[in-house]
């Protein structure tokens, strides 16, 4: 019983602490994710920890996915090292044109990439277009994107965006990596893993711009 206070009050504690790392400002915080397909603790933090977050405060989050996890390039811009297998490489590819389709619509990508990180994953898994099909899209014009990745600069912007949170000595460098309101800190990426709902909860009961109180997190 004592063992479990203790580790009750030190899980408090940390959740107190980085809460303090993160402001919301003007009421919102924002999250930008790293993630690639096939990752497990990517798939955990999307299915178990974002979704339901987002369910309850998404009106207060701006939220930006980044699928590209530690993918490198040839020069002549054909993938060279995927993580999981080749299809981890295609199946990133074509979250970026998704999301890409689907930008200014951010309750649609967090959908859909909460569908393609659902058991089976769709995209990787099974080559599948069904999650970018159940938003609606143009599977033709989605296909041609994924097909022809030099006629866009899609993922010029996904490798430059994880440059710095996936540096092996200053940035997060693991997956998924949450940058929190452009703040790469590896502490409280770790611990925004498991407890971003209690996180952005008193983040944003600590705001004067939102009517959130602390005893509902």
């Amino acid at each position: 019983m004592v063992s479990k206070i203790l580790f009750s009050t030190i899980l408090c504690s940390l959740i107190w602490s980085a809460a303090t790392e993160i402001e919301a400002v003007n009421g919102r915080i924002n999250l930008r994710i790293l993630t690639t397909a096939g990752c497990v603790w990517t798939r955990i933090f999307i299915t178990d920890h974002l979704t339901p977050t987002y369910a309850i405060y998404g009106e207060y989050l701006d939220v930006e996915f980044i699928p590209w996890g530690r993918t490198t390039r040839h020069p002549n811009g054909t993938y060279d090292n995927c993580q999981f297998s080749p299809n981890n490489c295609w199946a990133n590819r074509l979250h970026r044109c998704v999301l890409n389709f689907l930008k200014g619509n951010q309750d649609a990508q967090v959908r859909y990439m909460g569908c393609e990180f659902g058991i089976p994953q769709p995209a990787f898994e099974e080559s599948s277009y069904i999650c970018a099909q159940n938003e609606g899209l143009n599977l033709v014009e989605v296909d041609y994107c994924v097909r022809h990745p030099l006629l866009d600069d899609l993922d010029d912007i996904a490798e430059e965006a994880s440059r710095a949170p996936m540096d092996p000595v200053h940035g997060i460098n693991g997956l998924p990596a949450v940058v929190v309101n452009d703040v790469i800190d590896r502490e409280l990426s770790s611990v925004v893993r498991t407890q971003l709902q209690n996180l952005v909860c008193l983040a944003l009961a600590n705001s004067n711009d939102t009517d959130i109180s602390v005893s509902s997190c």
